[in-house]
């Protein structure tokens, strides 16, 4: 792609936080991961903590910069984003949150950088009163940058592009979160005759952070209801860390099914639960575009998720799982027990959201929308941005 005259290609500089292995982490890497295979564009990245993200950039030999939150002030990391920005030359920047995006802004600014980009990977987790000054400030930054500032925002799913387009009109996008349906094995169709296995435990398991968001003292409700109210031998399985999880741990033991959960805590390469679990719930308050329904849905796991957010548009609002209104042990207890006892609806949702997955939410397909979208802000298309 030419810029400004010359036949080099687009530079992009991403800004992401990386504190975490999460699915806002985990979209970053298969999007700059994606650039960097294409050749179209040039990705290099700025991340504020090291951990997992940051070492998966330094194996693919991209151009990453570690702007350690633990070290810096808010001044010294923009002072570090400013020197990557110039170093790389980059000509658009691209942020994924909430302090990345104001952090961002300024250093472009200071820099000169004239475009830029935002992905909003999903609403806010908590709501920011002036009780936590600090946050409430970052988001109401956030939001007066975003609108003057941002030449596009890019919204993971339809419900995320329903509540941003009336904020941000004429410049909010809809790419929705996608994955490598060619690189990652999805399980044979034969791995899920044995669904359910009468001679053993019924295996559920939970992925994602211990926050409140996600909902872990309904999965471990749910556990119990099963157990109990269904006389279903169920055993669950909870794959994450965070602040809440010694409370969970406790929680478990007062709802008396501290025996049947396993707490794993952060699991990095998840194959072997994949391969072991039946099913997979999640119970969220709300979600963007969950990366880990994608995964599960590519590997043959049937799911039963909250209906909120972007997870009907995962779950093809049905046709590729079960999703719950009920938002309560008992609604999902009930969808669980049900599925269950019907083993061929359990094996047609999951064919079903395999298919899905890999027409819908492709690496391939997603990443080119990006790069259209790159071009369109560099020669400033606003109906070609519109249309990506």
């Amino acid at each position: 792609m030419a810029t400004s005259g010359s036949d080099r290609k687009l530079v992009v500089t991403h800004i992401v936080s990386g504190d975490i292995w999460a699915g806002a982490e985990a979209q970053a890497f298969q999007l700059i991961s994606g650039l960097q295979a294409n050749g179209v564009i040039k990705p290099t990245v700025v991340v504020f903590n090291p951990g997992v993200l940051f070492d998966k950039l330094m194996t693919l030999g991209i151009n990453v910069t570690l702007a350690d939150e633990s070290d810096l002030s808010p001044l010294g990391q923009i002072k570090t984003i400013c020197k990557h920005l110039r170093q790389s030359s980059t000509d658009i920047l691209h942020t994924h949150g909430f302090k990345e995006n104001v952090l961002g802004t300024a250093a472009r600014y200071l820099t000169g950088v004239k475009r830029s980009v935002q992905t909003t990977h999903g609403s806010p987790e908590y709501q920011s009163t002036w009780l936590a000054p600090r946050k409430k400030l970052t988001q109401l930054l956030d939001s007066i940058m975003t609108g003057f500032c941002y030449d596009a925002v890019v919204a993971v799913s339809q419900h995320l592009k329903t509540v941003l387009e009336p904020r941000y009109p004429k410049k909010t996008v809809l790419i929705r979160n996608f994955i490598d349906t060619d690189d990652i094995p999805a399980a044979p169709p034969e791995q899920s005759e044995d669904l359910p296995k009468s001679d053993a435990c019924y295996k559920i398991n939970l992925v994602g952070r211990c926050v409140s968001v996600k909902r872990m003292d309904l999965f471990i409700d749910t556990i119990a209801s099963l157990r109990t109210d269904h006389k279903l031998e169920v055993e669950g399985s909870i794959c994450g860390d965070g602040p809440l999880l010694e409370t969970m741990k406790q929680y478990a033991k007062t709802k008396g099914v501290a025996k049947f959960i396993r707490f794993r805590g952060f699991v990095e390469d998840l194959d072997s639960e994949w391969a072991s679990m039946d099913l997979l719930m999640m119970p969220s308050d709300h979600e963007g575009l969950p990366m880990t329904l994608l995964e599960a849905l590519l590997r043959n796991v049937p799911v039963v998720a909250h209906n909120a957010g972007g997870i009907p548009e995962v779950l093809d609002h049905g046709n590729s799982g079960v999703l719950v209104d009920n938002h309560s042990a008992t609604g999902y207890a009930s969808k669980v027990a049900q599925l269950i006892k019907q083993p061929e609806k359990a094996r047609l949702l999951a064919a079903n959201g395999q298919s899905h997955v890999k027409k819908e939410f492709s690496k391939r397909k997603n990443v080119q929308k990006y790069e259209a979208l790159y071009q369109a802000i560099s020669q400033k298309k606003q109906r070609l941005i519109q249309n990506t």
